[in-house]
């Protein structure tokens, strides 16, 4: 279902305000590819506040969902996290999560940021951005016109390699179909800047040095450099204009219960915390990702760049386009 963003805030309980009362021997443990501080400072803040031991094992989220698919027998893992939605559809395939206390939920939040075996923790759109003090009248308007050649020698982004640009791949394969979507790869390659290099914090920093006029990246990577300890980052971030394209691609991180767990209860408690009211707030303001909750306010920066149209996606099937995703770049050169 396609949602207009409307940020607005309506009172309801916070979790750790009712929570269970602190007691020992009790843990949950987490494999996560969300590699945070925020993330580690609410795990020891749900430490605090609950008694139950967190244990993290970090890693990329396809390498530890392979992990937790070898130990399925006995399994090690209590909660599963990651950045992309891409990924449930492996879970899914590989009977890999168990179902997830959904009541609380679905009183707050979107039909497409859950299901019942994983609820999205945040959301981040991929966007288009610019230096707004050398281009003041922007002209792109949506993805495909990016293909343009008015914009030939003049477009920054990651590698194909990038699990975000994958993602996105795979979404417009989804909604719009092979052909489509393997025309559009071969227009942004026949429009790049340069050879793709680096991160998207390095697109934003070349756009602002005039390499290239537009970057595509994911908007939490502005909220973390306007607060980021690098004078550099902040000054970048102070610069960029963020273009909503229609239809604007918007990506999850997500979390579930793993199959076979031997803390479920403290898995379902942990999540819970995490999509709690105070608990989102953190996510935007410290991290600049947009909250799931509809009761919760994006950051002020995010809310300055305005309001926008998110792609319809079912992530729940997105990551079986990932194959012809990652087939169309090689197909197309994008190195």
């Amino acid at each position: 279902m396609k949602r207009l963003f409307i940020f607005v805030a309506v009172a309801l309980t916070v979790l750790a305000g009712c929570g269970p009362k602190p007691q020992t021997n009790r843990q949950v443990n987490v494999y996560s590819a969300r590699n945070y501080d925020v993330d580690k400072n609410m795990f020891a803040a749900f430490e605090a506040e609950t008694g139950i031991k967190v244990n993290l094992i970090e890693g990329k989220g396809d390498e530890l969902l392979e992990r937790i698919n070898r130990e399925k027998a006995d399994s090690v893992a209590d909660v599963f996290m990651t950045v992309g939605g891409e990924h449930i559809y492996f879970a899914q395939q590989n009977d890999l999560l168990q179902d997830l206390n959904t009541a609380a939920i679905s009183k707050f939040m979107d039909e497409n940021l859950y299901g019942k075996n994983w609820v999205a923790i945040t959301q981040r759109a991929r966007v288009i951005v610019y230096d707004k003090i050398r281009i003041t009248n922007p002209t792109i308007q949506t993805y495909e016109d990016l293909i343009d050649s008015q914009y030939s020698g003049k477009l920054l982004v990651r590698s194909a390699t990038s699990s975000y640009n994958i993602a996105l791949l795979a979404a417009m394969i989804q909604r719009e179909g092979i052909e489509k979507a393997t025309a559009w790869a071969a227009g942004v390659v026949s429009n790049f800047a340069r050879t793709p290099t680096g991160n998207d914090r390095d697109q934003s920093k070349a756009a602002v040095a005039g390499l290239g006029d537009y970057a595509i990246m994911n908007t939490y990577y502005i909220g973390t450099m306007s607060v980021s300890s690098d004078a550099e980052e902040v000054a970048v971030a102070a610069k960029l204009g963020v273009i909503y394209p229609k239809n604007t691609h918007v990506n999850i991180s997500w979390a579930a219960i793993v199959k076979g767990s031997k803390n479920s209860a403290e898995a379902q408690l942990l999540i819970e915390y995490l999509v709690a009211k105070q608990q989102q707030t953190i996510y935007t303001r410290q991290n600049g990702e947009f909250p799931v909750r509809d009761d919760v306010a994006p950051s002020d920066l995010i809310q300055s760049w305005g309001s926008f149209e998110a792609e319809d996606i079912d992530y729940e099937q997105l990551g079986a386009y990932v194959i012809e995703a990652v087939k169309i770049f090689d197909q197309v050169k994008w190195q």
